[in-house]
């Protein structure tokens, strides 16, 4: 009777290896950011699914690992696999199942799934899960697939709901959700999270204050602030005038029957509420009498950066009537005190004059370009000489890697020796691309100084002669460091910004050395200072 019921337990063990044997198979563990915290880890999967598979002696042709969104199959990976089956299907090596956790580590999307589910088995490849697997040989089969693909569905419909009533109640108490508008930056206080002035508040208060000012158009300042790195489309900028955010305010949108409110907020106020009400008048065309064009800027482009010695205020400027006619100065804005005034059109050559300077100035640079990126080059060997070894090391420790890998397929090493040779070199990849990535966002700041903005500079003065007022005051912030003041026998003192500078002064040594030897000796004190284009505020 025992000998019997031995041989009826080899028959089964024989039929199911029959059932499993020789087939091909590709894992697939995925895992989203919110859910590495949880304890849904990519190593646990991998290792489940790689018991799972031996146990049944299939053929584990590929491990796929991805921390990816569900919502949909727009995934690296996903998409690796899918050409995967595509390429290998009428193949001997094709892939007969995808072996996974759970329908929700395939996908959280009902009618995706079953679509993709389709176009798998159209070419003969199965999808088979640890927990939740359907016998398809079950009539109920189709019925059970969707209700196992539509559970992840509906949780993550639950987690949504759970997370716009939490975000609701949050709000209503003046905390802030979601992203940090421009100006601040997320912190959390006391676990209620909440704003505190980013190192761009400075700027969004400025670009209110323009706007109150009726001044100027809502592009230009989007301009303004576009130069000073903040990259703002004709879309965004309208949207931080009107946020209530910035008077200290939080906007709470209407939710299960509670109408839309605006509730006082935990985080400061950036500007006050009559800044931000004239600003939003302004913007919305209700501010009479704005004159975006009238400010004069093609007659006075120097109006904003001439300085008053006496009063060290800044120059107006204005037309006076002569006996001959009309006469136009650089005035200062003190009543009833008789301080000097600038003609106009010497003020304009003073200032033409030194942008033929340095127009001059890139010229002559240009004209040692090779001595320079020469220079240039040999300060910057190390850093790609670093760039090299690290990439070298990255290669090196991303082979062992694969080969480990190939050793677990080809069962060479049991899975715990796997994991505890891998994780080592999971460490050790990880420090190299970060200091990779460090040695990569080195920026050459002369070599871009030399490729970018001294070419611009060569015509210089043609291109300011023949600009509007709005283009010469900003040609003119990124030259000029401080206001221009005259003294009693009018000559212009004059302040450039370090990148004018650098390039006025390598003229000098460019000029006075007479050999390459010298040019390279000199030349480095010389571009101590760092360069960027920075325009100031006029």
């Amino acid at each position: 009777m025992q000998k019997i019921h031995l041989q009826t337990l080899k028959l089964a063990q024989t039929l199911l290896k029959i059932k499993f044997q020789m087939k091909n198979v590709v894992i697939y563990c995925r895992v989203s950011t919110d859910e590495q915290a949880t304890g849904h880890s990519l190593d646990y999967q991998q290792e489940a699914l790689i018991r799972f598979s031996e146990s049944r002696e299939y053929n584990i042709k590929h491990i796929f690992r991805e921390d990816h969104s569900a919502k949909d199959f727009n995934r690296p990976q996903w998409q690796k696999i899918q050409k995967l089956v595509k390429e290998n299907h009428k193949k001997s090596s094709k892939i007969d199942a995808i072996v996974m956790l759970r329908p929700d580590r395939y996908s959280r999307n009902l009618l995706l799934s079953l679509t993709e589910k389709i176009r798998l088995e159209e070419s003969k490849c199965e999808i088979e899960f640890i927990e939740g697997q359907v016998d398809v040989e079950n009539p109920a089969a189709i019925l059970l697939n969707a209700i196992n693909y539509s559970i992840p569905q509906m949780e993550n419909e639950k987690i949504s709901r759970r997370s716009k009533e939490g975000s609701h109640t949050a709000r209503k108490k003046g905390c802030w959700t979601g992203q940090a508008p421009k100006g601040y930056k997320n912190i959390r206080i006391d676990n209620n999270s909440t704003l505190e002035l980013g190192p761009d508040a400075g700027l969004i208060a400025a670009a209110f204050e323009k706007m109150a000012s009726g001044l100027y158009s809502a592009n230009q300042i989007r301009l303004w602030l576009n130069s000073k790195g903040m990259k703002l489309s004709k879309n965004m900028f309208p949207n931080i005038i009107r946020n209530v955010a910035y008077m200290g305010k939080i906007l709470v949108k209407s939710y299960n029957n509670e109408p839309t409110q605006i509730v006082t907020a935990l985080h400061p106020a950036l500007v006050t509420e009559e800044v931000y009400s004239e600003a939003n008048r302004v913007l919305d065309g209700r501010k009479r009498n704005m004159k975006f064009k009238d400010d004069k800027s093609d007659l006075y482009p120097l109006r904003g950066f001439l300085r008053c010695t006496k009063h060290n205020l800044s120059l107006s400027a204005g037309p006076s009537k002569g006996r001959y006619g009309i006469y136009h100065y650089y005035v200062c804005t003190v009543k009833n005190d008789r301080c000097r005034r600038y003609p106009i059109q010497i003020v304009h050559e003073k200032i033409e004059k030194e942008l033929a300077k340095i127009q001059f100035s890139a010229k002559v640079v240009q004209t040692y370009r090779s001595v320079l990126e020469g220079l240039f080059k040999r300060e910057d060997q190390e850093r790609l000489a670093a760039i090299s070894k690290t990439e070298s090391e990255i290669s090196a420790v991303t082979t062992k890697r694969n080969n480990l890998q190939d050793l677990l397929l080809n069962k060479s090493i049991g899975i715990e020796e796997y994991r505890e040779l891998l994780s080592p070199l999971e460490s050790q990849l990880f420090r190299l691309k970060k200091n990779l990535q460090d040695l990569r966002e080195v920026t050459a700041p002369f070599q871009e100084y030399l490729n970018k903005h001294v070419p611009l500079l060569e015509n210089l003065l043609s291109f300011y002669q023949n600009s509007n007022g709005m283009t010469k005051k900003k040609i003119l912030s990124c030259i000029f460091s401080e206001k221009i003041h005259f003294d009693e026998n009018g000559d212009a003192t004059i302040t450039y910004t370090t990148p004018i500078s650098v390039l006025m002064n390598t003229r000098v040594v460019l000029e006075g050395s007479k050999t390459k030897k010298e040019v390279e000796k000199d030349l480095l004190p010389t571009l101590a200072p760092r360069v960027g284009l920075e325009p100031t505020t006029p």
